[in-house]
């Protein structure tokens, strides 16, 4: 018994011991570490406003300016286009090469000026600009064309039109060149049959108006109305 309790007190002891090892070694290193930690300190900072003073000019340039307006008073503008004695690079002209140069100014301006007017002219004169809107009217096999402000030429035979409905009334927007050609057609309004509208631009495309002046294309109209018989 008194060997058991020898042996504990012993282990106890030791352990004991070895634990404040430990703990005086982690303390230790504990500290350490705090310690290399970077210390921070507040910064305090102080801003001045600084008043600049406006350099002010040297003297002699203000009176090298005055002493310079002095003397082109005294010579005043010379009248000639003559060099004077002693000039180098520069030249002065006289009023009459500045008028000389206004007057081809304005005589372009003038020429121009009146081209335009003479182009506005001729198109004024030329009676026919446009197409213009026809209107046609078509009963039975037989067409009616009125209207428009070019002449027609030549009028194709009448289409054959076959509908199980009367059919409304189609509006075909042209382009004509110069030659009298319908050279585009386009259906602004459709009659409801699309047998009748094919055959309407078909019809369309083949009536020639009379020969213009120019390479310009005009546009028209042309609006197409049914009747009975």
């Amino acid at each position: 018994m008194l060997r058991n309790a020898v042996e504990e007190a012993l282990y106890w002891s030791i352990s004991l011991f070895i634990n404040l090892i430990l703990f005086t070694l982690l303390a230790t290193v504990f500290i350490i570490r705090v310690k290399e930690s970077p210390e921070f300190y507040p910064i305090n900072l102080e801003i001045k406003r600084i008043q600049v003073k406006e350099q002010e000019r040297p003297k002699s340039v203000k009176r090298s300016k005055a002493v310079s307006k002095k003397s082109v008073a005294k010579k005043g503008v010379p009248k000639t286009g003559k060099k004077s004695a002693g000039a180098g690079v520069s030249r002065t002209f006289s009023r009459g090469d500045v008028k000389v140069q206004k007057e081809e100014d304005v005589s372009l301006l003038a020429e121009l000026q009146k081209k335009i007017s003479e182009r506005i002219e001729k198109r004024k004169k030329s009676p026919q600009r446009k197409v213009g809107t026809i209107s046609a009217v078509i009963t039975g096999k037989e067409v009616k064309i009125k209207g428009g402000t070019r002449h027609i030429v030549f009028v194709p035979p009448a289409p054959e039109l076959i509908s199980g409905e009367f059919p409304s009334k189609v509006r075909i927007r042209i382009w004509v060149d110069e030659d009298g050609r319908v050279v585009k057609a386009l259906l602004l309004q459709r009659s409801g049959s699309a047998n009748i509208d094919s055959a309407l631009l078909s019809y369309v495309r083949e009536i020639r108006f009379e020969k213009v002046e120019g390479s310009e294309v005009q546009v028209g109209e042309i609006a197409f109305s049914f009747k009975g018989g």
